[in-house]
């Protein structure tokens, strides 16, 4: 009887060492898919423009506004925005060529040409692009938002 309960303990240690294990490989591969792509994670968000960080954004059927701060610690000129909406073109009513201070926070707001982005209930999607310089060079960077209208 002594050697059963040695193979049944046995048994347990070794199920329990690989069930562990298999939960560690579980958690870091949610991890890393989470940090690939952390829209597949919820339904709204911004991600993108890594030292201009969007902290914000808002959409209604006439525009999109995004809350930006440049992380960048220079100032930025020639800040230009532009993008897509839904695969309509947007257009930045308040940031072509602009100049950004070091640690500011700004607002964009984007439309569709004055007529208005015409959402309709549903997924929404906007990729934006930034180009500015940054005292050193021209730089271009991505973000894509993502919402439900």
């Amino acid at each position: 009887m002594v050697f059963k309960e040695k193979k049944g303990q046995s048994a347990l240690e070794y199920l329990m060492t690989y069930g562990w294990a298999l939960v560690v490989i579980v958690i870091v591969v949610a991890a890393l898919v989470f940090l690939i792509n952390p829209q597949q994670i919820g339904t709204e968000g911004c991600t993108g423009f890594q030292k201009l960080l969007i902290s914000d954004f808002d959409q209604n059927t006439d525009a999109l506004a995004i809350k930006v701060s440049n992380q960048t610690g220079k100032t930025l000129s020639a800040v230009t925005f532009t993008g897509t909406f839904n695969g309509g073109a947007l257009q930045a009513s308040d940031y072509t060529g602009a100049t950004v201070a070091a640690n500011e926070e700004f607002t964009v707001t984007f439309n569709n040409a004055g007529a208005g982005l015409g959402l309709t209930a549903g997924a929404v999607k906007a990729d934006l692009g930034l180009r500015y310089n940054d005292g050193f060079a021209n730089r271009d960077a991505n973000a894509t938002c993502n919402a439900t209208a």
